[in-house]
């Protein structure tokens, strides 16, 4: 997290602090209308639709009441008196945006900084794309976008020749609208730019929101890497063209170089996720969220069909406890939903996420359940990854989550994540959607007890048991029936579902060969789980 006035001192010239905080933030969030309910703690709101006293101070109570650090407001409308003295009343830090400042730029600069801060990477990414989205937009006298093979945006020109509503929500967005995208899938634009690097003109109209583009497939040794697009009306002259084409060929290599620093540091956070939840010794405090944290099993996939909004699938109704999801369709989903950088890793085929928990929402909840699904909460919180999952089965995706108890220090996450695996196995989860070990440990403590028993077993009256095979099964199901309802020989027999003179019969017979006092408490519970653990 970075300290608000850290960001706005590395920002000087374009923001200016009206009303002061001590806060920090780790997340930028647009807020495109006064009417929208988002943000959260850690959240800096860029207040876009934030135009006029009427819509700025009933947005600051909201954000005040939902915990928001900091808000930013174009001036002068923020040096309005009656908007500081809410902000400060509430506790809220209020930036004024410079009256010709851009917000796609302040956008762009906010997110680099935190992304650095995120990663500990003290180097600016992207400036040499940026000056080449610029260059290739000098070139062609229109807005240009360069883009990655997932359709995130890397880069983008300053000039606006051309915004249309998609060129402007993939910028604040930092990724084409889905809706762009399916609709440009759907009419073979990506196919065509995986086999071929040939540019080509697409005319308005492919989608509601998308003018005309000239396109320019990015590749590299026949691998497509990402695409370049430029806000024209008509296709460029075929000097323009050449030029161009050799100005993919540059970003190519920007964007090779950039997916080995990416790969670098995925690899590098993905070991530090393993260290975290194998050695307790690991210092994960000082390099995650704020805690306290809990260690999730992540069980089955979200599917295809969920990630793009489609029809749900007919797989299985609940996955199979133990069954370990994909890391990358896990993180990709949970991304897509809001959590900048998942904590998710794989170890000995399980995946985990590691999530605060400030506000756990108790008892379990599955697909059937009858009460309210999970409330929204702020991205890579317990509670947040509850209502996630909620929505992947709404949308037919079979998955499930089953978390260990609740982590107060880093040291605490091994101990988190092996209740979680331990949790995970019980036959009373099997089916559930969202479990919390908290939940089950009246389970977990017979659990562990019958491990220890079948691990170190002892010699006991059990053994009378054994010498006739053919009533041995039936007279322990007897005797576990029997401890199982202690004084009501009815309730035994209707488990076993025989006559209740059948139980009496076979304990009178039982009885005596263990030759223990069976009235005695501690020898009841020693039999049960016994009984449990062969």
């Amino acid at each position: 997290m970075i300290p608000v006035n850290d960001l706005v001192a590395a920002l000087r010239g374009q923001v200016d602090v009206v009303v002061g905080g001590a806060s920090s933030v780790d997340e930028v969030v647009v807020q495109e209308s006064a009417r929208e309910h988002i943000g959260g703690p850690g959240d800096l709101i860029l207040g876009i639709g934030l135009d006029s006293l009427k819509r700025a101070l009933p947005a600051i109570e909201r954000l005040a009441d939902r915990g928001v650090p900091a808000v930013v407001v174009r001036a002068p409308l923020a040096y309005a008196d009656p908007l500081a003295d809410a902000a400060r009343s509430r506790g809220l830090a209020l930036i004024a945006l410079s009256p010709n400042a851009s917000w796609a730029h302040l956008i762009h600069q906010l997110r680099d900084l935190l992304d650095r801060a995120a990663t500990g990477d003290p180097r600016p990414k992207g400036d040499d794309l940026y000056a080449l989205a610029d260059a290739a937009a000098g070139l062609i006298d229109a807005s240009v976008t360069i883009e990655d093979a997932h359709h995130r945006v890397l880069a983008y020109s300053s000039r606006s020749v051309g915004t249309d509503a998609a060129r402007v929500s993939t910028i604040v967005g930092r990724r084409v609208p889905p809706a762009v995208v399916r609709e440009l899938r759907a009419r073979g634009v990506f196919r065509r730019m995986t086999i071929s690097a040939d540019p080509f003109f697409l005319p308005a109209g492919a989608t509601p929101d998308l003018g005309a583009r000239f396109v320019l497939p990015v590749r590299a040794g026949g691998e497509w890497l990402g695409s370049i697009w430029c806000a024209v009306s008509a296709p460029p002259e075929a000097r323009v063209v050449a030029d161009l084409v050799t100005m993919a060929s540059a970003v190519a290599l920007h964007l090779l170089d950039l997916r080995v620093q990416s790969d670098l540091t995925r690899r590098v956070w993905l070991d530090r996720l393993r260290q975290a939840l194998l050695d307790p010794g690991a210092e994960a405090g000082a390099w995650l969220a704020a805690g306290p944290w809990r260690v999730v099993a992540l069980l089955g996939s979200p599917t295809a069909a969920t990630e793009l909004g489609g029809e749900p699938d007919d797989s299985p109704a609940a996955p199979a406890v133990g069954h370990a999801a994909s890391v990358d369709l896990w993180t990709a989903a949970l991304r897509r939903r809001g959590w900048a950088q998942p904590a998710i890793v794989a170890i000995a085929d399980r995946v985990f996420a590691i999530v605060t928990d400030t506000d756990r929402l108790s008892g379990a909840w599955t697909s059937s359940s009858s009460a309210p699904r999970p409330r929204p909460s702020r991205p890579g919180t317990w509670a947040w990854l509850q209502s996630a999952v909620a929505e992947f089965h709404a949308h037919g995706s079979r998955v499930a989550i089953v978390a260990g108890t609740r982590a107060d220090l880093a040291g605490d996450l091994t101990r988190s994540r092996a209740e979680a695996v331990e949790t995970a196995l019980l036959p009373s989860v099997h089916g559930t959607t969202i479990a919390v070990a908290e939940d089950y440990w009246a389970p977990l403590v017979v659990s562990r007890a019958v491990r220890a028993l079948v691990a170190d077993s002892l010699p006991g009256p059990l053994a009378a048991l054994a010498g006739d095979p053919t009533t041995e099964a039936s007279d322990r199901h007897t005797l576990s029936a029997w401890l199982d309802h202690p004084g009501s020989p009815r309730r035994a027999a209707e488990a076993l579902g025989v006559h209740v003179n059948t139980i009496r019969y076979r304990m009178d017979r039982i009885a005596p060969l263990l030759a223990v006092d069976l009235a005695d408490p501690e020898i009841r519970l020693a039999l049960r789980l016994a009984l449990r653990a062969n």
